[in-house]
């Protein structure tokens, strides 16, 4: 098969899986949204943000690092250092989760964290991290071996799925609330985890099962680093405007902020589906220096992901009021619009750009795209705490969108730089 062919058929995998998963995580959010109400909601909304800042040391930079490996060394064949990754990042997901749980217990003990109100969820959301990190291993590992549609089932259609299924029963049973809504998100990443192992062995190369494994240690350590802040600085910055409303703005301004980054996803998803599937290629393509094909990646993939961006964008500017209020609740709508109005035009700019951050982190430039994320990350922060005080959710929607335009920017300057190509739609 061709590696136009390959690219196709992966990009129908992953979208038919995207495609499906957004109702599906629609239906999650509204019974969550209507049930819990605008403080539970945004309770439970508050801490499954923390989750992805906690556990990044374990599932931040590490699947992105294994898919560029494992995609070098199937290339060359090098499946004694293929081995030697699995294992070291293996070790790594359990050695870390470990510390991050006993740590949790340290502070609480020492009375450095709070355990009241909404906090009192966090220790049943901790137990995500371990299941978080083995379960990322499995997706980059896969990924890396030319399977993205494959790497993506376990957490982008049957999580969703076993999520709304368990919402769906303790709704009907009456007995949905923060806390058992928390434990779902526990238990199906469990479940996540079990079908991501049983799909990593299955595609396991027999050319490296009789290797014995070889490392390197330094190299990868090199590595992950400059890849952890990556995935630092982009969590942060998804997760920012949610974090600090819970800390410096009231529940009801976070339910009303996560409606909108809803919304956002909507706007964002075809860049978000491009990106699951062009990883590899792009290394490919980086490591045979064909310029071209990588030109043709990046600008006809951002083209594409506008026009699929554009009229989801429009519809929410427009008629944004009314679809909150149908599909969320009354008391959402007044909440949420312009938050929403502000976060779906950040969107369009992030679309717009492309695939900026991939195209430098796949290619051996992950400090480039560092440095430009983590200039909009401070960004972000001081717009945070300058705006919400004063605007709550508008004023963390603001600061969002304003982070998302400057890391653009500077990535895009960066792809042109390093790579010598223009990663935008025009």
């Amino acid at each position: 098969m061709s590696l136009k062919k390959q690219i196709v058929k992966s990009f129908m995998g992953v979208g038919v899986m995207k495609l499906l998963s957004i109702p599906i995580g629609l239906a999650t959010s509204v019974i969550l949204a209507r049930t819990l109400g605008p403080e539970g909601f945004g309770q439970y909304a508050f801490i499954m943000a923390l989750i992805p800042l906690i556990a990044l040391p374990v599932s931040g930079g590490l699947p992105q690092l294994l898919t560029r490996e494992i995609a070098t060394f199937q290339h060359t064949k090098r499946w004694s250092l293929y081995q030697g990754a699995l294992r070291a990042s293996h070790i790594w997901v359990v050695l870390i989760a470990f510390f991050i749980l006993i740590g949790y217990w340290a502070l609480v003990k020492l009375n450095l964290v709070p355990t009241q109100g909404k906090w009192s969820l966090l220790p049943i959301a901790l137990w995500i991290v371990p299941l978080a990190g083995l379960a990322s291993v499995r997706a980059g590992t896969i990924k890396g071996l030319g399977l993205p549609a494959y790497a993506e089932l376990p957490g982008h259609l049957m999580q969703p799925i076993v999520i709304l299924a368990l919402i769906v029963c303790l709704a009907w049973n009456g007995l949905l609330s923060t806390s058992s809504a928390i434990w779902s998100q526990v238990i199906a990443a469990g479940l996540v985890f079990l079908l991501a192992s049983w799909m990593f062995f299955r595609v396991q190369p027999h050319e490296a099962e009789k290797e014995k494994p070889a490392y390197q240690l330094k190299q990868w350590q090199t590595a992950l680093l400059p890849f952890s802040m990556i995935a630092l600085v982009g969590v942060f910055n998804a997760q920012i405007g949610i974090i600090a409303l819970g800390l410096l703005g009231t529940d009801e301004q976070v339910a009303a902020m996560r409606v909108a980054e809803r919304a956002g996803q909507f706007v964002a998803m075809s860049l978000t589906l491009t990106n699951m599937v062009i990883a590899p290629y792009i290394v490919r393509a980086h490591r045979e220096k064909d310029k071209d094909l990588l030109q043709n990646l990046a600008r006809k993939s951002a083209r594409g992901s506008l026009f699929l961006a554009l009229p989801i964008a429009l519809l929410l500017i427009s008629g944004g009021e009314s679809i909150i209020s149908i599909v969320f609740g009354v008391e959402y709508a007044s909440l949420s619009y312009w938050p929403v109005v502000v976060i779906a035009i950040g969107q369009l700019f992030n679309v717009f750009f492309g695939s900026v951050g991939y195209l430098l982190s796949m290619s051996g430039f992950e400090k480039d795209a560092l440095k430009g994320q983590a200039l909009a990350v401070g960004i972000n922060l001081i717009l945070c705490i300058m705006l919400i005080p004063l605007f709550g959710a508008i004023g963390a929607a603001v600061a969002v969108t304003l982070c998302l335009i400057s890391w653009n920017v500077l990535l895009y300057a960066s792809v042109k730089k390093r790579i010598g190509i223009r990663s935008s739609a025009f």
